[in-house]
C-alpha cells in the first residue's frame, strides 16, 4: 500500500477549500523516479540506542572489611572516578553539619550552590546529564530515540541525498543510485543534524557527540567506506545539537544546548569565533537566511535570537511560553516563520514590521480534518518550506500525518491549507526535507517511522505567472 494525499475538508478557520493545482503522482511511473535516490533502511538490522548507563554503581567504593565509609572517602573516590563537578554535587546534597567540616570547606559548598542556582538561570540545560539527553528532546525528528532515520540531507545544487541512521551511520545516495557511499567513524555518536557546503558537491558536516565530523565525500566511491583522511574533527565540549552553512558555503556554524556559544568556524584553517548572549543559554536549532545576511538561532530558553552576520550583532525575541521547537526563513531572507513547544501556534517575525512583535499566521488547535483523517494535533514537530517559498509542510508532536499548505510570502504572509499526506499502516512521519533545486514544482522528501524513504513531487504554476 502506497501512502495517500489526501485533499482536506475543513482546517480551522478556512471553511472550504479544494486541493488546488499540485499534482500528486506515483513517482515510479514518471521519469523523476529514475533521478531520484531509491534508499529503504532496513529496520531489524538496526541496533536500539543505547543510553547512558546509570552510573549510580560507581558510588559502590570498594572497602576492606570492618572500614567506615565517611563523606570524605566518597568525596575523593568520586573526584577520581567522575570529576571534581561530580564530587562538589556530591557535597552539595550532603549536610555537612554531621560531619567535622571546617568552615572553609562549608563556604566551597555553599559557594557552589550559589553558582549553580544562577547557572541554572542562564543555562537551564547544563545540568542535563548527557548530551544524548539534549538531542532527544530538542531534535525536529519525530521519536529520534527510536526512529530508524534521524536527519535527511538534500545537497543543494547536486542530485545527492545524505540519510542519518539509528546506529550513526551516514549513507549517501548519488543520483538514481541504490548503493550508497556508507559514511561512519568511531567519534561519530548519537547525529542529529547534518548539512551539505554550498558550492562545493562533496563536504557534508555531520553534528554529533564529539562536535562536528566534516567529511569529504568522493561522489566516485559508491559502495565503499572514507577513510579517516577524510574527516576533519572540529571539536565541542558538549554534544552538537545543529549545524548550518552560509549560503556561500564560507562559515558554519554549530551550537549545543548546553553551552553557551555559538560557533562559527572556518573550516580551512578549523578556527572558530565564539559568539555569547547572556539570555537563552545554548543553541538547539541555527538557520541561516537564504541572503547570508541574517543567522537565527534558537535556544532552550524562552527566547530565540536573529544575529545581523555583518556586525554581529543579535536581536533577542521573547517566547510567551516554552521555547522555539522550530523555525523556517522565507526565500527572500525578510520573514522567518517558527512554533513553539507549548502553543498550537504558527508565528512569523518580519525585518520589515514597524513593532517588534511576531504575527499569528495559523493556529493549529487540534480539530477535525476528515472521516480519513481524524485529527490534526496541536504541537509542531517540524517545519519545512520549499525554497521558492511556496509549499510548507509540517509534521505535528502527536499527529501521523504532514499537513501540507500553500503558502505566499509577499508582500504578506499567508497559508492556505491543500492536503495531508498519510503513510502506511502504522507508519509516522519522522523526518521531513524539501528537494532545494527541484525545478518542476516542490519535491518533499519524507523518512518514515518504517524506515521508508518517500519522495512526493508537487506540480504546480509559480506565483508570478498565475493569473
Amino acid at each position: 500500500m502506497s501512502s495517500q494525499l489526501i485533499g482536506m475538508e475543513s482546517f480551522r478557520e478556512y471553511s472550504s477549500f479544494s486541493t488546488e493545482d499540485f499534482v500528486h503522482t506515483d513517482l515510479s511511473k514518471t521519469h523523476v523516479e529514475n533521478q531520484l535516490p531509491k534508499v529503504n533502511i532496513n529496520v531489524p538490522v538496526l541496533p536500539p540506542t543505547k543510553f547512558p548507563r546509570n552510573e549510580t554503581a560507581l558510588a559502590f567504593i570498594p572497602i576492606k572489611d570492618g572500614e567506615k565509609i565517611t563523606i570524605w572517602k566518597q568525596f575523593l573516590f568520586t573526584w577520581r572516578t567522575q570529576g571534581i563537578y561530580q564530587a562538589l554535587e556530591l557535597l552539595s546534597q550532603t549536610d555537612l553539619k554531621k560531619y567535622s567540616a571546617n568552615q572553609m570547606t562549608y563556604g566551597l559548598v555553599t559557594l557552589w550552590k550559589t553558582v549553580k542556582a544562577v547557572q541554572h538561570v542562564f543555562m537551564p540545560l547544563s545540568n542535563m546529564s548527557s548530551g544524548i539527553d539534549a538531542v532527544a528532546m530538542f531534535s525536529h525528528t519525530k521519536d529520534w530515540s527510536t526512529s530508524p532515520v534521524r536527519y535527511l540531507a538534500w545537497h543543494p545544487h547536486c542530485n545527492k541525498l545524505a540519510v542519518a541512521t539509528r546506529d550513526d551511520t551516514v549513507l549517501v545516495y548519488a543520483g538514481s543510485t541504490s548503493t550508497p557511499v556508507v559514511v561512519r567513524h568511531s567519534s561519530q555518536k548519537n547525529i542529529s543534524s547534518m548539512t551539505w557546503r554550498p558550492l562545493c558537491s562533496a563536504q557534508l558536516a555531520v553534528g554529533c557527540a564529539s562536535g562536528v565530523a566534516l567529511w569529504t565525500v568522493d561522489p566516485a566511491s559508491l559502495g565503499t567506506r572514507p577513510s579517516a583522511s577524510c574527516l576533519t574533527h572540529l571539536p565541542h565540549p558538549t554534544s552538537v545539537n545543529s549545524v548550518t552553512w552560509d549560503p556561500q558555503g564560507k562559515f558554519l556554524a554549530s551550537g549545543s544546548p548546553q553551552d553557551s556559544s555559538l560557533y562559527i568556524w572556518n573550516v580551512e584553517n578549523r578556527e572558530a569565533t565564539l559568539l555569547q548572549k547572556i539570555r537563552g543559554g545554548g543553541y538547539t536549532f541555527l538557520t541561516w537566511s537564504p541572503t547570508g545576511n541574517r543567522l537565527l538561532a534558537c535556544t532552550p530558553g524562552n527566547v530565540f535570537k536573529i544575529w545581523e552576520t555583518r556586525t554581529w550583532s543579535a536581536e533577542i525575541w521573547d517566547v510567551m511560553n516554552g521555547y522555539v521547537q522550530a523555525a523556517a526563513w522565507s526565500p527572500c531572507g525578510t520573514k522567518a516563520i517558527f512554533a513553539d513547544s507549548v502553543q498550537p501556534t504558527l508565528y512569523c517575525v518580519s525585518k520589515s514590521s514597524s513593532t517588534k512583535a511576531a504575527t499569528v499566521v495559523a493556529d493549529f488547535t487540534e480539530t477535525q480534518t476528515s472521516e480519513a483523517t481524524g485529527k490534526l494535533s496541536r504541537l509542531v514537530q517540524d517545519l519545512a518550506w520549499d525554497p521558492r517559498g511556496e509549499r510548507l509542510a509540517v509534521t505535528f508532536r502527536t499527529s501521523d500525518y504532514v499537513a501540507l499548505f500553500r503558502t505566499r510570502y509577499s508582500p504578506t504572509l499567508s497559508l492556505f491549507p491543500c492536503g495531508i499526506l498519510k503513510g502506511e499502516p502504522d507508519e509516522v512521519a519522522s523526518a521531513i526535507q524539501f528537494k532545494p533545486d527541484y525545478e518542476n514544482g516542490a519535491l518533499l522528501t519524507v523518512a518514515w517511522s518504517s524506515g521508508r524513504i518517500q519522495h512526493v513531487p508537487f506540480s504546480f504554476l509559480p506565483q508570478h505567472l498565475e493569473t
